[in-house]
């Protein structure tokens, strides 16, 4: 079981519009509504490849009830604690690419995150998204106990701390350690200890761990790219879950993460995932 730890959801709403002009008129169409937020796409994704996961996250009002039941309308186990009221994020997709508008995380989230830890199901943790307002991160880890963390708040104090795994974007890597992103995973290991997995956009995907430095790369594909990040880790957390070799668990998470490019929000199709696997490269580098 993945356990994915949300201290942050959201309401996903993706408005398709023919173009995007500054103080115009737009009549959008509603793509879809979703509950949103890194650790329920994550969890998602999981659920879509056959995997076992649930995404523990507060919730509150309106749109936290909104959130619950499109939740349960998809069958996305979620398991719920009392929170403020959940923010709002809108994505615009239009012909110069999805625009993204998304509320801040309300604060203050310390009671939050206490009373996230008093319901934790075992399972493989991980920290999906930004820390509320007001929480010290070390603190935060150690109340929750994640694996795995992919949040840009508490990514130094996770490798302070040293968890299992961090999965930073591009950016995120370079603000831990600039340079080259292969020297810099490779570097980051080596000096805490910590797997790191990073995902660099249309470069590919490094991985640097006890196994070795590891780069991936998928088929290119445009769409809707929300939750790409998410569903490429909960793929590699699947595989690790499963048992499978490093270079295989990778090749899932690049095929996982370029499927969702297609839909969003880590709503991947286990079949084309399948098929994509067939087209991603995975090169082990020299130490």
């Amino acid at each position: 079981m993945i356990v994915a730890l949300t201290p942050c959801p959201c309401l996903d709403r993706a408005l398709e519009v023919e173009e995007l002009r500054p103080g115009a008129l737009h009549r959008p169409k509603v793509v879809y509504e979703r509950a949103g937020g890194k650790g329920l796409n994550l969890a998602r994704a999981v659920g879509r490849l056959g995997g076992e996961a649930v995404a523990v996250a507060p919730l509150g009002g309106w749109a936290g009830a909104r959130l619950r039941r499109l939740a349960r309308q998809e069958r996305l186990p979620l398991l719920g604690v009392s929170g403020p009221p959940n923010r709002l994020c809108h994505i615009l997709l239009h012909p110069g690419g999805p625009t993204e508008l998304y509320e801040r995380c309300p604060g203050p989230g310390g009671s939050v995150l206490r009373r996230m830890a008093r319901v934790l199901p075992k399972g493989l943790r991980v920290l999906s998204g930004n820390l509320p307002s007001g929480v010290e991160p070390l603190e935060a880890l150690r109340l929750l106990g994640p694996f795995a963390v992919d949040s840009s708040s508490a990514f130094a104090a996770a490798l302070q701390a040293g968890v299992g795994l961090v999965k930073p974007n591009r950016a995120e890597l370079a603000a831990l350690r600039p340079g080259d992103p292969l020297e810099a995973a490779q570097g980051l290991f080596r000096e805490t200890g910590v797997r790191i997995l990073a995902s660099l956009g249309e470069e590919g995907v490094v991985y640097a761990g006890p196994e070795g430095l590891l780069w991936a790369r998928g088929p290119r594909r445009e769409g809707n790219p929300v939750g790409s990040g998410d569903t490429l880790l909960g793929a590699f957390l699947l595989g690790l879950e499963r048992g499978e070799p490093i270079p295989q668990a990778l090749a899932l998470a690049v095929a996982a993460g370029t499927a969702n490019v297609g839909r969003g929000g880590g709503d991947v199709d286990p079949q084309e995932v399948a098929a994509l696997i067939r087209g991603v490269e995975v090169r082990a580098w020299p130490s």
